[in-house]
C-alpha cells in the first residue's frame, strides 16, 4: 500500500498529537507500546480522513482509527482497502463506546472480546493504600521486605543504569528457565524501550539494595487521568519484591493519574491470577473483527 509508512522516532510528534487529541483506554494506544514493540512488529501508520491508522503488518492487524472522523460503511471500506494487500487484515481494538454507539457494525463485521488481551485497570489510591480484606496479604508481605531489608532505595530509571537492568532481566528468565515467543519478544521491547529511552515519554523506577537491583517497572503516560505499566520485573527471592515494586510504583504516580493500566494477562492462569488479585477496578475490552463474507 503506497500510503503506508513505517513508524520510527520521528513520528513521536504525530502519534502524541493524536493521542492527546483522542486519548484510548486500550494499551496499545501509547507512544511507548507504538514505538518499542513497533521495531519488532514492523508497526506502519498512515492518514485516512483526517485519522491516523497503526498496521501492524506481521499480523495484519488494522489499529482502529485514532479520529473520529468516519462511520461504520467507512471503518468496512478500510478493512477493503487493507485487504487488496493483506488478505487477512482485520480490524481491532474497537473500543467499548463505539461499539455501543454503532450497533449497526454488527451487520457488517463479525465482532468479538478477546479476553486474554483485555487491560486491568486499577485506582492509584488503593493501590497505594491497600486497604481492605483481599489486600491485606499484599500490605503484609510488603510490610516483611521492609523489615527485612529497611535500607532498601527508590531511584528513578536513568541511562546510566540501562546496561545492569537488561543483565536483570536476563538472568531473571533464567532463573526462572522461563522461554517462550512473547517473553522474548518482551525482552526485545524492553532493550527498544531502553534505546529510545530519551525520545519517549516514559519514566521507571529500580528497588535497590546495597547496590543491586532488586525489582524495576517501566511505566508511560496514556491518558490524562491512567498512566500504563508496560514492564515490571522483580527478584523471586527477595520475598515481597513482586508487592513492594507495584506499591512503590503506585506511589511514584499518585497525585498525577487516577488510574493505573496494568496491561493484559495474555490468557497465562498464573498472571491472570495474580492481576485479579489485585482488585481491579474494572477491564478494558480487547473487540477485534473481521468483515462479514457478504462485505468482502
Amino acid at each position: 500500500m503506497q500510503n503506508l509508512e513505517l513508524i520510527t522516532t520521528e513520528h513521536i510528534p504525530l502519534i502524541t498529537d493524536y493521542l492527546n487529541r483522542f486519548p484510548r483506554q486500550n494499551c496499545d494506544y501509547t507512544v511507548t507500546n507504538i514505538l518499542a514493540w513497533g521495531v519488532i512488529y514492523r508497526n506502519h501508520y498512515m492518514s485516512w480522513q483526517d485519522n491516523l491508522v497503526i498496521f501492524n503488518p506481521k499480523y495484519q492487524y488494522i489499529c482502529f482509527p485514532i479520529g473520529t472522523n468516519f462511520t461504520v460503511a467507512d471503518l468496512a471500506e478500510l478493512v477493503k482497502l487493507f485487504k487488496s494487500d493483506y488478505s487477512d487484515a482485520e480490524l481491532i481494538l474497537i473500543p467499548e463506546e463505539y461499539y455501543a454507539q454503532h450497533p449497526e457494525m454488527d451487520e457488517l463485521f463479525e465482532v468479538s472480546d478477546d479476553r486474554a488481551w483485555a487491560d486491568y485497570v486499577y485506582e492509584t489510591d488503593k493501590l497505594v493504600s491497600l486497604s481492605g480484606k483481599r489486600l491485606a496479604k499484599k500490605k503484609n508481605l510488603i510490610s516483611q521486605f521492609v523489615r527485612a531489608y529497611p535500607d532498601y532505595v527508590v531511584l528513578p530509571i536513568t541511562s546510566d543504569k540501562f546496561d545492569v537492568l537488561l543483565r536483570f532481566t536476563h538472568k531473571w528468565r533464567r532463573d526462572r528457565a522461563a522461554d517462550g515467543i512473547y517473553l522474548m519478544t518482551e525482552i526485545k521491547a524492553i532493550e527498544h524501550t531502553l534505546a529510545m529511552w530519551n525520545e519517549l515519554p516514559v519514566e521507571g523506577i529500580i528497588i535497590c539494595l546495597h547496590n543491586k537491583i532488586a525489582a524495576f517497572s517501566i511505566f508511560s503516560h496514556q491518558t490524562p487521568e491512567m498512566v500504563a505499566e508496560h514492564f515490571e520485573k522483580f527478584d523471586p527471592d527477595k520475598k515481597g519484591a513482586a508487592q513492594l515494586i507495584n506499591w512503590e510504583t503506585a506511589r511514584f504516580v499518585q497525585g498525577r493519574y487516577k488510574y493505573i493500566n496494568r496491561e493484559q494477562d495474555l490468557g497465562l492462569e498464573g498472571l491472570r491470577q495474580a492481576k485479579m488479585s489485585y482488585d481491579p477496578l474494572f477491564l478494558v475490552k480487547f473487540l477485534t473483527s473481521k468483515l462479514k463474507p457478504l462485505n468482502i
